[in-house]
């Protein structure tokens, strides 16, 4: 069994012969560092006002077919009426976001140790990239992340690993050695399908069940937990 430390003030020694078990992580982002769902439903209401009768619920807007904001708009409007619905869409989030989203508590502790630790930190998010570098910045958390792979980056969503990939390569991160960490089953499945170490974040989860059937590698149920992941281990090159 690896030795393990995890004290964050360590002695010039200790920088020399430790090193991270997962010097990279990967983060989902909304219902993994936001509390943004509920948003999001409201902005995707509010750009079909016109087109619906009546309001989707959050868990109704959310299971929309189509893996972009285009995609899924075109389920309920002709193809002419999207651009002005997405611009609605993002006037929406927009206007809205600082009364209706909030970062999860302990997520910025967390993000801020793994960092101070020396681990990569990126965001694999199925969100587009217009709404994610918003949600980053408004939230205080782009500072922490080395890069952002959005759905704009990849030609096709999770659960294919086309997204992990990227970021990883982006990082330099080797698969063995990284682990995404998400709230649904598709970020479960593309850990897999990605080669990577899986983890479950149950704090923002609206698929708890799913995912402990799918028993992923690890799983935290506050963000503070998670911080297992920043442990340490005496470095290979110093034992062999």
């Amino acid at each position: 069994m690896a030795t393990t430390l995890n004290d964050v003030d360590r002695s010039p020694l200790q920088q020399s012969l430790l090193e991270p078990i997962f010097p990279w992580i990967i983060f989902d982002m909304d219902g993994t560092l936001v509390d943004s769902f509920e948003l999001i439903a409201e902005s995707f209401n509010y750009a079909l006002r016109r087109f619906l009768n009546g309001t989707l619920s959050t868990e109704e807007a959310l299971s929309v077919p189509g893996w972009t904001l285009e995609n899924q708009l075109a389920n309920y409007i002709p193809s002419s009426a999207i651009p002005h619905a997405m611009d609605r869409y993002y006037t929406h989030f927009m206007r809205r976001f600082n009364s209706r989203t909030r970062i999860f508590p302990g997520i910025r502790g967390l993000l801020f140790t793994l960092h101070r630790r020396g681990i990569k930190l990126a965001v694999c998010t199925g969100a587009d990239k217009k709404t994610a570098s918003y949600t980053l910045a408004r939230s205080g958390l782009s500072q922490f992340f080395t890069t952002v792979v959005t759905v704009d980056d990849v030609s096709k969503p999770k659960p294919d690993p086309e997204g992990l990939r990227i970021a990883m390569k982006t990082i330099g991160a080797r698969s063995d050695q990284t682990v995404y960490l998400g709230d649904h089953p598709n970020d479960i499945k593309g850990s897999w399908n990605a080669g990577v170490k899986s983890a479950a974040a149950y704090w923002g989860s609206m698929h708890r069940n799913e995912l402990e059937e799918l028993k992923p590698n690890f799983s935290f149920n506050h963000p503070s937990e998670a911080l297992a992941l920043s442990a340490f281990q005496f470095s290979q090159k110093h034992l062999d």
